[in-house]
């Protein structure tokens, strides 16, 4: 196929590798040396026994861990993004709304009970009904919102 030569010859041509006219040596006088350094080059596991290696008595190792902790943590309030004035303000009247009405759900709610239960004491045969009613519409909150399969979970 002339599609796949042409394609072969233009791969051949960029893979061609053009001879160098010159090679230069590398001789002492070109390379750099450097001075010895009179000792081993230390293994990564001996500095890092090194460096885990306690230095200190227990007062000293007791204060640089309480300096360590109180920069760490000084770093890290450091990265915090702070709102300003007017966002503070915003959500803070967002809490303060939610809380509201969060108190007083829970206030009703609470009502009703200590009245359902009033009735109880003195009425047990209401007690009884709403026990059973709040039993049917349990029941019922399972069944169509949790159970909506017919199958059998166990």
């Amino acid at each position: 196929m002339p599609a796949d030569d042409s394609v072969k010859q233009k791969n051949a041509k960029t893979n061609a590798v053009e001879p160098v006219s010159e090679v230069e040596e590398a001789t002492e006088e070109t390379r750099g040396l450097t001075a010895a350094k009179g000792r081993p080059t230390p293994s990564r596991r001996q500095l890092e026994e090194e460096q885990d290696a306690p230095q200190g008595n227990f007062l000293t190792r007791f204060i640089r861990g309480i300096v360590e902790y109180f920069q760490g943590v000084r770093s890290e309030v450091d990265k915090v993004v702070w709102p300003t004035r007017p966002e503070t303000r915003r959500l803070s009247t967002v809490v303060i709304i939610v809380l509201i009405v969060a108190a007083i759900i829970l206030g009703i709610i609470s009502g009703v009970f200590a009245e359902l239960f009033r009735l109880g004491l003195q009425n047990p045969l209401v007690l009884i009904v709403f026990m059973f009613l709040g039993a049917g519409v349990l029941y019922l909150i399972g069944r169509f919102v949790f159970g909506a399969s017919q199958e059998s979970r166990y």
